[in-house]
């Protein structure tokens, strides 16, 4: 947007919007020179949660954003602030049950201002403030972010779909057959994507249990619906909310996008719930129940996903080694047995779970509960397919071994492959399978 936004920035004389992404994609290229032929290397990700930043705020003198937590400046407040004028800001919590506004309080009495001496904020030089005849600041254009030329902007479709496309353009210039990872923030849906558009996308867009994540705290009753900001009460709405969140990131890989395939990019929960209290007593029950709430919403949806995150030099005390983020299944203070493979993971009663690895048919459904440890199955045979359909049964989970219960068919059970293959009976239509301790 830095085109549209600020066009008096510029660096060494070239707009800034054109000397960034260009050496990003530049940046980008070098890196897929040197991987692209590595067989595990399936593509590349357009940014990590790329965010509107200010593009499309309807009025500068008002707070927003997902959520409303800690000190929440206005963005006019933001830019006086880096100015290094003081300001009174609203602070908020996360409540048990809401969002609650504590107050206001002082902020950058230091005057310490963000910019270089002798360089002023941007914002001022391409005319969104300035001082008055006093030496006040005001706002000249509260609107600024929200229209271009008179029309409304829309951040996906104006700013980031054409940051996208050079990006693959760049990416596939070098390494053809890459695949490229879509993602947008959940308040700035994808924008319809056409035929003038990259090949070879894959929509890769994040989501987490917001009440686990920003309170570091799993109570069963409470969850947040990330799309109305709303508390959301019970297991059952609890559940519905969360599977009808994860339909709605699915659904647009299908509608705005045509079809392409989906991955939930990440999702995952803090460890250092309630105070780090698992790291004093050892027991991860709560947050076994954490994930496998998220699992759940995943498994409904019948999801492909990437589970964040695995760190091997995470700490109880510095957590993953960025923004106070302590999201890692695997901890070496949590490993006491170095010859046992499991030993150091974070609520792997809920990370390592049953599923099918490889569906011959369609998949109607796929839930593995980790208190019980019964996985369920339901599949449409494909009669045109010989090959089984194979499902990953971890020994983790099965230490003794399980039985099996089929609707029709055969299987065969590989034990140190930690497989299960199953050939359903072609004169049937639906089948059914369960794996029980």
């Amino acid at each position: 947007g830095g085109t549209d936004f600020a066009p008096r920035t510029t660096v060494e004389g070239e707009p800034v919007q054109e000397y960034l992404q260009r050496h990003y994609f530049q940046a980008f290229q070098q890196l897929a020179l040197r991987l692209k032929n590595q067989p595990n290397v399936l593509g590349y990700d357009t940014m990590n949660e790329p965010s509107c930043g200010y593009i499309g705020w309807q009025d500068l003198n008002t707070p927003g954003g997902l959520l409303a937590i800690g000190d929440v400046p206005t963005p006019f407040q933001s830019m006086l602030l880096g100015e290094g004028i003081p300001q009174d800001v609203e602070e908020w919590v996360l409540g048990v049950a809401s969002f609650k506004r504590l107050g206001t309080h002082r902020m950058n009495d230091s005057r310490t201002r963000a910019w270089r001496d002798g360089f002023e904020c941007i914002w001022r030089q391409n005319g969104v403030w300035d001082f008055d005849n006093s030496g006040a600041a005001q706002l000249l254009r509260s609107d600024y972010f929200a229209r271009v030329n008179g029309k409304p902007v829309d951040f996906s479709r104006d700013y980031y779909r054409p940051f996208a496309n050079r990006f693959a353009a760049a990416i596939q210039a070098v390494h053809p057959n890459a695949l490229i990872f879509l993602e947008t923030a959940q308040d700035n849906p994808i924008s319809k994507w056409g035929n003038e558009d990259a090949s070879g996308i894959v929509y890769a867009p994040h989501w987490y249990d917001a009440y686990v994540l920003v309170k570091k705290t799993f109570i069963p009753i409470l969850g947040i619906d990330n799309f109305a900001r709303k508390l959301v009460v019970g297991h059952p709405a609890i559940r519905r909310s969360y599977h009808r969140q994860l339909a709605m990131l699915k659904g647009y890989a299908e509608n705005q996008l045509g079809s392409v395939p989906f991955v939930l990019g990440e999702f995952g929960i803090p460890f250092d719930l309630d105070g780090k209290k698992a790291y004093k007593n050892g027991d991860f029950s709560t947050q076994v129940s954490a994930l496998q709430r998220s699992m759940q919403a995943v498994e409904d949806n019948l999801l492909n996903y990437t589970l964040w995150n695995y760190t091997p030099d995470n700490s109880n005390l510095h957590g993953d080694l960025w923004n106070d983020e302590d999201l890692s299944i695997y901890s070496p203070d949590q490993r006491a047995n170095l010859r046992d493979i499991n030993s150091g993971g974070r609520a792997l009663q809920a990370v390592v779970r049953p599923y099918p690895v490889a569906t011959a048919g369609k998949l109607l459904k796929a839930n593995f509960n980790p208190r019980t440890r019964v996985f369920k199955m339901e599949l449409l045979h494909d009669p045109l397919i010989a090959a089984p359909t194979e499902i990953y049964v971890p020994n983790y989970q099965y230490p003794h071994g399980y039985s099996i219960r089929v609707s029709d068919g055969r299987y065969e059970i590989h034990h140190s492959k930690q497989r299960l293959l199953y050939w359903p009976d072609p004169a049937k239509i639906v089948h059914k399978l369960t794996v029980k301790p």
